[in-house]
């Protein structure tokens, strides 16, 4: 399964590295037809991207047949006429762009890209009885989800509105028990925040996101040395060490692309986050909801970049100068006038509090019908001789059901094995520490970047504590722990802690010395776990069981499992339905991953 282009792409982009899924043949853009014949009989690709003039009858028709399956290409044209191609097997997708411009080269490599993976798809999916044709009700159908993180419960809540009898099973205590945060998972331990932005969800990829200094030493250098690891290298099994070499492997074009389809799943939500605050809104009563979420930024050139980006995501609602900010959120005086604030963004978006929201949601999914079992760690997924489902292995035996959704978190890796998500999801830290809001009191949560720091990027959600005092809550930090556990007294992890600390000194001096006074700087510390993928996209899987029905595993969402948990509910209700839903494709778990393995 290859992609070949045949003109120059931007000089960026070719320096930065095409992978293993491109051939790159910029020559062929002025060579004669016998040469792109000879390339596609040489390469025999999935897709070819071109350069205005598209191939003859003649070449299109040798290549198709040559590949035995259907094939695509994908024309970047300036204001021409838009070409025709009526071909079996030969599908045409043209858009108008400029070659070597790095947006359109993107744009041509995501037509290209997704193309194959949808294709790639599309016969397993229709082996597991999806189709666009289908639509199954789901009434009285017995569905069993693994894993009560908040992208399960918002599917619970998904398919007992379409009328399933849901179960879900969970290996740690009922939170609402009033166990010790470190006893439970990534949405019930940390800390009680949570925020939704159209970027919340991101790619971290190494290519995307950071700068190009660090991009192939970022899982290769402790904490304390400036990179990721929370866990010296040494101690990583092969899994552990094959995630590592996977996430830094990844082209940056891929990642840019990656991004792209991350973002659209995360807008997808909001509608759907605005639909369930109107039609339940008690979920939302108590639970610190705030609209609008404050950028800042420590960096100018960094503000712009993403004052651009917000723009075209529609997420934009207002850029602040320094000026502006300190009128509009003096809580940010200090920080400005200190000049470590140089912009902030209002943008779209809603923060509350995590742990308020989940047991309200808990209780309403039980006066719906939904049944919890709490320390029920599913151990096994049972499978035919053929391979197919059969049933869940608990300590209390086998749990069959028609249906089965498995989301559990970073250590289910044994629950996982048989499955093509097998290793692909592992942990990244994250932490949290609170400080109390003095007057003038921050009025909306802030997302805070600042560049070239442990931590660089924070979250500051507005909360309040057990005594019904307003605080901030600080959440940053990244950590990889592969399937390691989480120890809070590791040096890396005290590292972590400094730069958070040092973040709430310099943009909340007096909240921070507040806080060191009363010693809740160092009292509410905490940390989760988050469940990551090398690609930085999420992970769909679909299987079909001994009786017809499907397992579906939707997990690895990075950071932004709060923020696309309705997106995820929607695509696995319509999966369990019967019908297509992009995630099915663009969250594959092989997508980005073993290219080698999709050349059948």
């Amino acid at each position: 399964m290859k992609i070949l282009v045949t003109y120059p792409l931007c000089p960026q982009l070719v320096e930065s590295g095409l992978g293993d899924l491109v051939v790159y043949r910029p020559e062929l853009a002025v060579q004669t037809e016998d040469a792109m014949r000879r390339a596609l009989a040489e390469h025999l690709p999935r897709a070819v991207l071109v350069n205005g003039r598209c191939p003859d009858t003649k070449t299109l028709t040798t290549w198709q047949e040559e590949a035995q399956r259907p094939v695509q290409l994908i024309r970047c044209h300036g204001e021409g006429k838009g070409a025709r191609i009526d071909l079996d097997g030969v599908g045409l997708e043209q858009f108008c762009g400029t070659p070597s411009h790095q947006p359109d080269d993107l744009q041509a490599l995501g037509l290209a890209e997704r193309h194959l993976m949808h294709h790639n798809s599309a016969q397993r999916l229709a082996a597991c009885g999806i189709s666009t044709q289908a639509s199954a009700s789901l009434v009285g159908s017995r569905v069993t989800l693994v894993g009560a993180g908040i992208v399960n419960l918002m599917t619970a809540c998904k398919l007992a509105e379409a009328g399933a009898d849901v179960e879900v099973l969970d290996a740690r205590p009922d939170p609402r028990s009033g166990v010790d945060w470190r006893h439970l998972g990534t949405t019930h331990g940390g800390d009680n925040a949570r925020m939704f932005s159209f970027t919340e969800a991101d790619n971290y990829n190494a290519k995307g996101h950071l700068p190009d200094s660090n991009r192939r030493t970022v899982l290769r250098q402790t904490i304390t040395e400036g990179g990721w690891l929370a866990v010296r290298s040494e101690a990583f099994d092969r899994q552990e060490s094959a995630w590592i070499e996977r996430f830094h492997a990844l082209p940056r074009w891929q990642a840019e692309v990656f991004t792209e389809d991350i973002h659209g799943f995360t807008i997808a939500s909001y509608p759907l986050w605005k639909r369930l605050r109107r039609d339940i809104a008690h979920l939302f009563d108590g639970v610190g909801y705030t609209s609008g979420i404050l950028q800042l930024y420590a960096q100018a050139q960094k503000a712009d970049a993403a004052e651009a980006l917000h723009a075209r995501l529609g997420s934009l609602v207002k850029g602040l100068n320094r000026d502006e900010l300190i009128r509009r959120h003096p809580a940010c005086r200090d920080g400005v006038e200190d000049g470590q604030i140089a912009r902030g963004l209002e943008v779209r978006g809603f923060t509350l509090g995590i742990h308020d929201f989940v047991a309200r949601l808990l209780q309403h999914l039980e006066a719906r019908g939904v049944h919890f079992r709490w320390r029920q760690p599913v151990t096994a997924v049972m499978r035919s001789d053929d391979g197919e489902v059969t049933g869940l292995q608990t300590q209390n035996g086998v749990v069959r059901s028609e249906h089965y959704v498995l989301s559990p978190g970073v250590y289910g890796g044994r629950l996982l094995e048989g499955t093509r998500t097998a290793g692909k999801i592992q942990g990244v830290l994250g932490l949290w520490m609170s400080f109390p809001n003095l007057e003038p009191r921050q009025r909306q949560s802030i997302k805070l970047h600042r560049g070239g720091q442990v931590g660089e990027d924070s979250n500051i959600n507005l909360g309040t504590d057990a005594a019904g005092r307003s605080i901030l809550i600080l959440g940053s930090g990244y950590g990889y722990l592969g399937s390691h556990a989480l120890d809070m007294d590791s040096p890396e992890i005290g590292c972590l802690f400094e730069a958070l600390e040092q973040t709430a000194q310099r943009y909340f001096p007096r909240a921070h010395a507040a806080a060191v006074r009363d010693g809740t700087i160092l009292s509410s510390r905490k940390a989760c776990v988050r469940p990551f993928t090398s690609t930085g996209l999420g992970v769909f899987d679909v299987s079909g069981t001994a009786d017809g029905g499907r397992m579906i595993v939707a997990s690895g969402h990075n950071t932004g499992g709060f923020a696309q948990a309705p997106a995820v509910a929607q695509a696995v209700t319509t999966t369990l339905e019967g019908g297509v839903h992009p995630m099915q494709a663009l969250y594959d778990p092989e997508r980005g991953i073993v290219p080698d393995a999709l050349m059948d």
